[in-house]
């Protein structure tokens, strides 16, 4: 029944009057929440519960137009309010917390329905029955206090952070604030360390609200540098979920904005607000932070390698999960950052990675920096490091060609070389063609190595190789195709931040393979895969179990790789295998 309600209301707005019906409902609904009086908790009959998402659309679909059913929502938070503190634990908190998620849901529903042009499929409130601005804002005051006091919520944090980001896309000058000041006051909290990863829970989903110009919050963008600076102390080795929350906000603002110095524009421009000098001033500070999150991660790296039994732990979940956030976030930086930021990110990488070697569990993660300045300028990172990598791999191979062949337990400081090896011939195929020789030169003198880890990092270095030279891919991700080095007369960088791009101005580029790349990989194949697919055939009973494995591994890893280049199979089918 209540179902037939919702969606009466909905598709009437404005012209039912539920005015003398919005007691009874709003009191069946409180009653339907089950809460605890006293000691007694009350269950609800079955018949007597309903769906949170339909009441949520009901109550915003009897608003505006004069309607007191604003009025009796705050009744209705008036009375529930002590059950939204963290303190107040038990079954019914899901649904209360849940309704602030579907009934601020359903309000941006509303919004959108009321703002967008005509269709004539469906149905549109008239004019005078639409939410006003007054409207808007009257009903993000009257949610707000409660959905702050969820933030805090362990259990049903999601819905809180939902029903954040719904009144942020409405009103960002209600809440941004007061959740950042909230986070400046829990960075440093040693009582309630869950403060800082609720508080940034939220504010991941709302870093368009944050970063974008708009007529009636452009304050906004000078929270963007403290906020960054304020972050860094939650990237720590011992806490793997601060560290992941920490990680999940920046990649989300880093990828609206461009790291870019502008501060030299306020003496350039004439046109600038009080609040874009203000911001532009402070993307002076890019550079600090960018050098500070960057020593965080390198102590986090040197952290986790010097554990002790390092090499005989295995790669934890938390390893997986911090690999595949952090690189995100490099990528943010790197992808849209000015010539100079990327000349820092680029340096300080590369000093770290040349100073020693690491362990497996660790290398996944060093490696996972080289790619975002590999896929950003990889011209210039492969100058830098593929000469030195590949003559630090001839040497150990020179020093120890008698026994590192054969050598099943390896040699940690190979593994770690031709892990990174692998990962720099991920770099645009065309970029490869003038270090032929060297790759070639290390296939030669690693491929026949027994040791498992190496050899499966020469058999990815392969597969690598090829998918650089063969395969269409895209190549540029940035937000912007202007000029970004300045010098700001044309084009600000922060006016761009959180900003919308339109389908037709969209400009991809794709890296195409050229004649030179299919025969590199043409050629490679035919040198490593048919001696050992001739190896498999004349010797396969005499080879040891791990010979074999390397030997499959790497035709595998090659059949993979040269795939795209392989012709379709015309012949017919073979039935009954």
């Amino acid at each position: 029944m209540i179902r037939i309600f919702c969606f009466v209301a909905w598709y009437n707005i404005g012209y039912i009057d539920w005015e003398p019906w919005l007691s009874r409902i709003f009191t069946r609904f409180l009653k339907s929440l089950s809460l605890p009086v006293g000691s007694l908790s009350i269950a609800a009959q079955k018949k007597d519960t309903y769906p949170i998402p339909t009441v949520g659309s009901l109550i915003v679909a009897m608003m505006g137009n004069g309607s007191s059913c604003l009025q009796y929502l705050r009744n209705l938070f008036t009375a529930t309010k002590s059950f939204y503190y963290p303190s107040n634990t038990g079954d019914f908190q899901h649904g209360i917390v849940q309704f602030l998620a579907e009934l601020t849901q359903s309000f941006i529903d509303r919004v959108h329905l009321e703002s967008k042009t005509d269709r004539i499929w469906q149905f549109k409130p008239l004019q005078s029955y639409r939410l006003t601005e007054q409207d808007i804002t009257d009903f993000v005051n009257c949610v707000k206090e409660h959905v702050f006091i969820s933030i805090f919520n362990k259990t049903h944090q999601e819905d809180a952070a939902k029903a954040f980001r719904n009144l942020a896309m409405l009103r960002p000058e209600l809440v941004v604030p007061t959740i950042v000041e909230q986070l400046f006051s829990s960075v440093n909290s040693i009582n309630e360390p869950h403060r800082f990863t609720s508080t940034l829970s939220c504010l991941t989903g709302i870093t368009r609200q944050i970063v974008q110009q708009t007529l009636n919050f452009p304050q906004g963008q000078t929270y963007v540098l403290p906020l960054l600076m304020s972050v860094l102390p939650g990237i720590d080795s011992n806490d793997f979920d601060k560290t992941s929350k920490t990680f999940q906000f920046l990649k989300a603002i880093l990828m609206l904005i461009t790291c870019v110095d502008c501060s030299s524009a306020i003496n350039i421009r004439n046109d600038l607000t009080e609040v874009e000098k203000e911001v532009c001033l402070s993307t002076a500070q890019f550079e600090d932070f960018i050098i500070e999150f960057l020593n965080r991660i390198f102590q986090m790296i040197d952290s986790l390698s010097t554990e002790l039994s390092d090499g005989s732990v295995a790669i934890t979940v938390n390893d997986d999960n911090t690999e595949i956030e952090l690189t995100p976030v490099i990528t943010g930086i790197v992808q849209q950052c000015s010539s100079k930021i990327f000349q820092v990110v680029q340096e300080k990488i590369m000093c770290f990675l040349a100073a020693s070697s690491f362990t497996p569990r660790v290398s996944k993660l060093l490696t996972d920096l080289v790619q975002p300045i590999l896929e950003a300028n990889p011209i210039e990172t492969l100058k830098y490091i593929m000469p030195q990598t590949c003559e630090r791999i001839e040497k150990i191979m020179h020093d120890s060609a008698t026994t590192i062949l054969t050598d099943h337990k390896g040699d940690m400081e190979l593994t770690w070389c031709l892990i990174l090896f692998s990962k720099l011939l991920q770099a645009r195929g065309d970029t490869l063609l003038i270090y032929k020789s060297m790759i070639l030169s290390v296939f030669h003198r690693c491929i026949h190595i027994i040791h498992k880890k190496s050899y499966e990092a020469i058999a990815n270095a392969a597969k690598n190789l090829l998918k650089s030279l063969s395969h269409v891919y895209p190549i540029d991700y940035r937000m912007t195709m202007e000029n970004i080095d300045g010098p700001f007369t044309d084009f600000l960088p922060i006016r761009a931040w959180g900003q919308h791009v339109e389908f037709d101005k969209l400009q991809p580029q794709f890296h195409i393979p050229n004649a030179e790349e299919v025969d590199l990989a043409c050629e490679f194949v035919e040198t490593f895969i048919y001696p050992e697919l001739t190896l498999l055939n004349q010797r396969s009973s005499d080879m040891s179990n791990d010979e074999r494995l390397r030997s499959l591994t790497l035709v595998l890893f090659i059949a993979i790789g040269c795939l795209r280049m392989v012709p379709r199979i015309d012949s017919e089918e073979v039935l009954d295998l």
